[in-house]
C-alpha cells in the first residue's frame, strides 16, 4: 500500500510535459478543435496590425479565447483568464504549454475595438457553411422569432430630458466610443477588405458560403453643444437641468413625470405636437449605455434591452441569420433582411421553401416579399381584433375595381380619398357622410363623425391570398412546430451560452456577441450530427455504387431501407419504417 507524503516541494526539472495524452479523445474541445476551420482570421484582421512595436498574441489564439467565453458560459473574462491558468484542457485547446504566460483579460476588449465586428460575422458564417457541407441545412423549412436581450445596464442610470438633448447624448456617445478604438482605421486597407468580404456573385452551389457585409462603429459628425441648451419647461420658465457628468458639456432637462408612460412636448415648443405623445425612448436615455431602449420583456418588466432576431433551419435547428437590433424595432421588420442574409450564408437556391412566424411577421410588406421571392408564408395573420371588439372587419366590404371602390354591407359606397404611396395604401372613405349618420350598423362600423373609412394595400389581392395560404392546417402545424424549435434554440443560447444578457455595452458588441453565440450553438450541433468512421465509410459507399434514382424510388415504395457494413446497420426511415429494404 502507498502513502502521500504530506511535502508539497516542487520538482526542481520537469521532463517529457505533453498536455496531448491528458486530454480525452472525446473531449468537446479536441472535437471543437478538429472542427473548427480559423483559416479565415489572419487574413481577415492583417491590416489592423502594425509592421512595428510590440508582437501581438495570435489572433486565432484570441478568438479561441472568446469562443471558450461563450462556448462554457465563463461569468467574465477575468474568470475567463483564471480558469485559462487552471485547465489543462483549455490550455490544450489554445496551445499553451504550462509555461505559457497567460494573457491579460484587456486582450480581448482590445481585439474587439481593433477589429470591429466583421469577424466574428465571418466565424458565425464559416460554421453556416460547414453545418451546410455536412448536410443539416435543408432550407424546406425556416423558422422566424426574436428575442430580449438585458442590456448591461441599470433602469437607475436612466435620465429623463427632451428629444433633441436624449438625440446629442446618444451621438455624442458614439462618437466617444468610436474615438477608444486601439488604431484608427485606414480607409485604403478597410475598402480593401470590404472588398475581398462582399462577393461578385452569388454562389450557385450550396457549399459556398457567403460573407455579408456588416457596417463597423463610424464616429458621427454631430458634435455635443458647446454650450447647455436651454429648454422652456411646462410651467414657462427656462432651465438647463442637471449635468451629465459621464458627458461634460451636456446638460439634460429632468422631466416633471416619473413614471414609464409617453411624454407630451411643451405647447411653446410645438403647438401642433402639444397632444401628440412621444415615444418613451425619445425623452429618456441611460447614461451607461444610451443605446439600449426601454422595452416591456415577457415577463412583464420594463427594463433596458436589445432585441435578438433569428433565422432557424427546420431539420437540425441550424441558425442561418442573425441580426441584433435596438429593443424598439418591430420584428416583422427584420425578416427581409434576415431572409436575404439566409441565402448569402448557405448558398441554399431552392424552389419551394416555407416560412414560419407568428402573429408579429405577418404583415402586408412581408407577405408581398414571401411572393416576390417564391416563398411559402405560413405567418401568423396581423390583426387588430375587430371583429373581437365587435366592429365590422374590412373583410365585409366589397372591393370593385372597376370604379374603384367599395361597397359597405348596407349598399352604399367608399370611394379613394387619400394616396399614401410610402406605404403602398390607399384611403377609402363614405361618400356622404350622413349615410353613416343614419345607418342602422353605424354602432358596429365607426363613431367618426366622417363616415366610415378604410385603408387598403395596392396589392390587396395577393395580400389576401397568403392570408389564405396561413390560415391552412399545414401552416398552423408549422408554427405550432416553430414554438417548439426557436423556443428550444433560444433556451439552448440563454441555459448554456448566457444569452439572456448582454456582456457588453453598444449595439455593435451585442452584435459580436450574438454571431458568437449563434457560432457556438451551430458548432455543437455540428458535432452532435457528425457520424463515425465506419457510418461515413457506408455512407460513402453507398453513394458510389447506388443510384440516387432508384433509391428514392425504392424508398417511395417500400418506405425505408438499410445499410449493412460489418454487422452495423443504418435504419433511413420513410414512410412505412416496418418494411425496410436491406442493402449490403
Amino acid at each position: 500500500m502507498g502513502t502521500q507524503s504530506n511535502c508539497r516541494q516542487p520538482a526542481l526539472f520537469s521532463y517529457h510535459i505533453d498536455l496531448e495524452p491528458r486530454l480525452g479523445a472525446d473531449h468537446l474541445l479536441r472535437k471543437v478543435s478538429a472542427t473548427l476551420d480559423l483559416s479565415f482570421v489572419i487574413p481577415a484582421v492583417r491590416h489592423h496590425y502594425g509592421r512595428s512595436g510590440n508582437v501581438s498574441l495570435d489572433p486565432r489564439v484570441i478568438l479561441k479565447l472568446l469562443l471558450l467565453l461563450f462556448l462554457y458560459d465563463v461569468p467574465s473574462e477575468r474568470e475567463l483568464m483564471e480558469q485559462v491558468r487552471a485547465r489543462l484542457d483549455f490550455l490544450w485547446f489554445l496551445g499553451f504549454d504550462l509555461e505559457t504566460e497567460i494573457p491579460d483579460h484587456s486582450v480581448l476588449s482590445k481585439a474587439r475595438a481593433r477589429w470591429g465586428p466583421q469577424v466574428f460575422e465571418q466565424l458565425f458564417v464559416q460554421t453556416v457553411g460547414q453545418c451546410v457541407q455536412a448536410g443539416l441545412v435543408h432550407g424546406r423549412l425556416l423558422h422566424v422569432d426574436s428575442t430580449m436581450v438585458k442590456a448591461n445596464a441599470h433602469k437607475d442610470t436612466i435620465v429623463p430630458s427632451g428629444p433633441e438633448l436624449v438625440g446629442a447624448l446618444r451621438q455624442a456617445y458614439q462618437k466617444q466610443a468610436a474615438k477608444l478604438q486601439v488604431l484608427p482605421l485606414d480607409p485604403k486597407a478597410s475598402a480593401a477588405t470590404e472588398t475581398a468580404l462582399t462577393p461578385a456573385l452569388e454562389p450557385s452551389s450550396a457549399t459556398a458560403p457567403v460573407a455579408r457585409w456588416v457596417p463597423a462603429l463610424v464616429p458621427l459628425v454631430v458634435e455635443p453643444p458647446s454650450t447647455p441648451p436651454t429648454v422652456e419647461t411646462p410651467t414657462g420658465q427656462s432651465s438647463q437641468g442637471a449635468t451629465l457628468a459621464t458627458t461634460p458639456g451636456l446638460r439634460v432637462l429632468p422631466a416633471p413625470r416619473t413614471d414609464l408612460g409617453a411624454e407630451r412636448v411643451p405647447a411653446a415648443l410645438d403647438p401642433k405636437a402639444a397632444a401628440k405623445p412621444l415615444p418613451t425612448n425619445s425623452t429618456r436615455v441611460s447614461t451607461t449605455d444610451p443605446e439600449a431602449e426601454l422595452a416591456r420583456s415577457k415577463n412583464g418588466l420594463i427594463e433596458l434591452n436589445y432585441k435578438d432576431h433569428r433565422l432557424v433551419d427546420d431539420a437540425h435547428g441550424v441558425i442561418t441569420a442573425v441580426a441584433a437590433t435596438p429593443s424598439h424595432v418591430a420584428d416583422g421588420t427584420e425578416f427581409p433582411a434576415l431572409y436575404e442574409q439566409h441565402r448569402g450564408t448557405t448558398g441554399l437556391k431552392l424552389a419551394e421553401v416555407t416560412v414560419a412566424g407568428d402573429h408579429h411577421y405577418g404583415t402586408a410588406n412581408n407577405y408581398i416579399f414571401c411572393a416576390e421571392q417564391g416563398l411559402r408564408a405560413h405567418l401568423g395573420e396581423v390583426s387588430a381584433n375587430v371583429q373581437e371588439r365587435g366592429k365590422l372587419p374590412p373583410s365585409q366590404f366589397v372591393y370593385e375595381p372597376a370604379p374603384d371602390r367599395l361597397r359597405c354591407p348596407q349598399g352604399h359606397y367608399l370611394v379613394a380619398h387619400q394616396d399614401r404611396p410610402e406605404e403602398q395604401l390607399k384611403v377609402y372613405l363614405i361618400e356622404d357622410p350622413a349615410t353613416c349618420a343614419q345607418c342602422g350598423l353605424r354602432q358596429q362600423c365607426t363613431q367618426s363623425k366622417r363616415g366610415r373609412s378604410i385603408r387598403r394595400h395596392v396589392q390587396a389581392s395577393l395580400v389576401a391570398a397568403a392570408r389564405r395560404e396561413a390560415n391552412r392546417a399545414a401552416a398552423r402545424y408549422n408554427r405550432k412546430r416553430r414554438q417548439h424549435v426557436m423556443e428550444g434554440s433560444f433556451a439552448d443560447a440563454v441555459n448554456n451560452h448566457g444569452a439572456k444578457k448582454a456582456r457588453w455595452r453598444g449595439l455593435w458588441r451585442q452584435k459580436i456577441q450574438s454571431w458568437l453565440i449563434a457560432a457556438v450553438q451551430n458548432l455543437r450541433i455540428l458535432l452532435r450530427h457528425q457520424v463515425s468512421g465506419p457510418v461515413r465509410a457506408a455512407a460513402a459507399a453507398l453513394a458510389e455504387v447506388a443510384d440516387r434514382g432508384r433509391i428514392l424510388a425504392a424508398m417511395g415504395r417500400i418506405g425505408g431501407f438499410r445499410v449493412c457494413l460489418g454487422g452495423r446497420g443504418i435504419t433511413f426511415a420513410g414512410l412505412d419504417p416496418k418494411q425496410p429494404l436491406d442493402l449490403y
